[in-house]
């Protein structure tokens, strides 16, 4: 198995394990445990991939989105996080998740970097269904109901994701590996 390869399968399998320890530990109170596996994953792919400061820049997208998307669902009450009293400011699982996605596209979602529109969609269905499956999970609620939060969170994913994958097709640009 080639390192790149490797990296991109430890990113994948990392990401799924990401994804359940997080929102599962949210719901459980044991959430912190995201930090780790989020760790564990970056470590395993920069031990294989030595492109650490384009996986940095997207880490710092990652957390300047949580800032940014997250008090739109939080401050008007249309998402509450199990035992998280605060409305401005998502808890730490949720910042490991967004990290983590970010990330991503330099590894197993590279694929939508050069299909925007694709992206898009994928962000409207794939932001619905995660956020629905967490709160079946017990680690959110939807005080507001489900279907605002689901129209909302469709029409910011769909707008996430491209950007996300669009910056980091023009980190590679510029690195000089995008065909």
């Amino acid at each position: 198995m080639n390192k790149s390869f490797a990296a991109l399968a430890i990113n994948f399998v990392g990401f799924q394990l990401l994804w359940f320890v997080a929102v599962y530990g949210g719901a459980k109170g044991w959430g912190w445990a995201a930090w780790l596996v989020l760790a564990a994953m970056q470590l395993g792919v920069w031990s294989l991939n030595r492109a650490w400061r384009q996986d940095l820049t997207l880490l710092a997208a990652g957390a300047v989105a949580c800032v940014v998307f997250e008090p739109i669902w939080m401050v008007p009450g249309l998402i509450e996080y199990a035992d998280w009293p605060r409305q401005w400011v998502a808890p730490g699982w949720i910042w490991a998740l967004w990290l983590g996605f970010a990330v991503s596209f330099n590894y197993c979602l590279a694929w939508l970097r050069s299909k925007l529109l694709l992206a898009a969609l994928f962000g409207a269905v794939g932001g619905g269904f995660a956020v629905t499956v967490g709160i079946n999970f017990g680690a959110a609620s939807t005080p507001q109901g489900w279907w605002l939060l689901a129209i909302s969170y469709a029409a910011v994913w769909s707008m996430v994701v491209p950007a996300l994958a669009y910056l980091a097709r023009r980190l590679d640009q510029e690195r000089g590996g995008y065909a």
